[in-house]
């Protein structure tokens, strides 16, 4: 480990506070024992310091990759020269109200719509139009769990396919008209109502639909399940001026996400298997959806803290960046949780399932029951993305203390893409969010005072 310490010229001790607001740190390295202090004995009794811990990373692929009713479906993709080709296929069930007014026998037929509620569209060029298809199911999507690798059987002919520009917006909705002969066909069985009963007939009828992009597009869609997101059906019944509709929509429907993630011929090729730690070289990343995340080595902090006696801290920063790009439309995840990595690249957990993880400043990051210490979990900090840097940066000074004065066990960090929006669910399976890095800007920037003692 090699870290880079600064020394800043002491000052008065009643001028330590404002140090901090116009710092301006010089070029030179220091053993911390022999800096500072020892330069000008008499003038105060407080040196401050400044150092870099560099930090490096490996890569982990999450073992059982849950992507069942994450709330949104992935589709289409692209290639990296790191992550290689990635391909998303969302399978959704479809839902009915069997109390909704149907058309009666004599009704006219005016036009069957798909709707896709857009949450994000992934791509560095969003120029040309992107591909949404929707396709019927061979097959029954089961209650049960689906991951990652799962796929179900499709009709290779779609009944709804459309092209949508999305350069200006990424978030909107957008539709497409039904294929005739399908929309005559739902259309002849709505006024039947035989299959619209109840839900259990419905699918009998239509199992369920999947949605495709074009991988040679070179940008995913996340695609969000609700009641936006369907088919409505537009008729009138005789008399009628204006049109009615019958919607046959995703909402609290089973849905899941196949991803074909092929990395051949890439660093991160070596990762095989699910919960190992891979070393891919220089480089490193994170990549959504596939449960590709970094797992961030922290000994180094150890070494460190063993060259420190009688030591406050004022200031500490990781910062992971700059990223190898930073395209308007092809964001990194806009946040991660740092979470206590265990040796088998899993979230430790306390005993009733809390998941451990560096806690945000000035809140406790130990809290004791029952004469029992563990890892606070009621504050999570999360790592946040700023497109202005383009780097990831959080203050973990609280934790540091912890670390250094109070005894919380130092642990790796696994880094998930997560947010603290309320209601947003696991951003980590709603997008191909990715990004890389150089394994040399991962770094913990540390400010602290060393106090003479007398």
């Amino acid at each position: 480990m090699k870290v880079t310490t600064t020394s800043i010229l002491t000052w008065p001790a009643k001028a330590v506070a404002g140090l901090f607001v116009t710092l301006s740190i010089a070029s030179s390295c220091s053993d911390p024992s022999s800096i500072g202090l020892d330069l000008d004995p008499n003038n105060n009794q407080i040196g401050v310091f400044y150092a870099e811990i560099p930090l490096s990373a490996s890569m982990v692929l999450l073992d059982s990759f849950n992507t069942t009713n994450a709330g949104a479906m992935v589709i289409g993709g692209g290639t990296s020269d790191f992550f290689g080709a990635t391909e998303g296929i969302g399978f959704s069930r479809l839902a009915i109200n069997p109390a909704g007014a149907r058309p009666e026998q004599n009704a006219v037929l005016d036009s069957v719509k798909f709707n896709f509620q857009i949450e994000s569209v992934i791509g560095n060029d969003l120029s040309t139009p992107k591909s949404i298809s929707v396709h019927l199911l061979n097959e029954r999507i089961l209650d049960t769990t689906y991951y990652n690798f799962d796929r179900l059987e499709f009709d290779p002919q779609p009944i709804a396919q459309g092209s949508f520009n999305f350069a200006n917006r990424q978030d909107t909705l957008v539709s497409v008209q039904m294929e005739s002969g399908f929309s005559q066909f739902i259309f002849d069985e709505l006024k039947k109502g035989d299959a619209f009963r109840d839900i259990f007939t419905f699918r009998n009828l239509i199992p369920g639909i999947a949605f495709q992009g074009n991988t040679g597009e070179e940008a995913s869609t996340s695609i969000r399940v609700g009641n936006t997101t369907g088919i409505i059906v537009y008729y009138k019944n005789e008399g009628d001026t204006v049109s009615r509709g019958y919607a046959i929509s995703t909402a609290q429907s089973r849905h899941f996400n196949y991803v074909n993630n092929d990395r051949t011929g890439t660093p991160t090729a070596v990762i095989t298997e699910p919960g190992q730690s891979y070393d891919v070289g220089p480089k490193v990343g994170t990549k959504s959806n596939v449960g590709l995340l970094l797992r961030l080595d922290t000994s180094p902090i150890d070494a460190f803290l063993d060259t420190l006696q009688n030591v406050t801290f004022n200031d500490i920063e990781l910062e992971i960046g700059p990223l190898k790009s930073n395209i308007a439309t092809n964001r990194p995840p806009t946040s991660m949780i740092m979470f206590f990595a265990s040796e088998n690249n899993t979230i430790l957990t306390g005993p009733e399932g809390q998941e451990f993880s560096v806690q945000q400043e000035s809140r406790p990051q130990l809290v004791t029951e029952n004469g029992v210490a563990r890892p606070a979990t009621s504050a999570p900090t999360y790592l946040a993305y700023s497109s202005n840097s383009n780097l990831y940066r959080q203050k973990i000074t609280s934790y540091m203390n912890a670390v250094y004065r109070l005894g919380l066990q130092r642990n790796d960090f696994l880094l998930y893409p997560a947010t603290p929006q309320p209601g947003s669910g696991d951003i980590f399976k709603r997008s191909f969010r990715e990004f890389v890095v150089d394994q040399n800007d991962i770094k913990l920037k540390v400010y602290y005072s060393k106090i003479r003692a007398f």
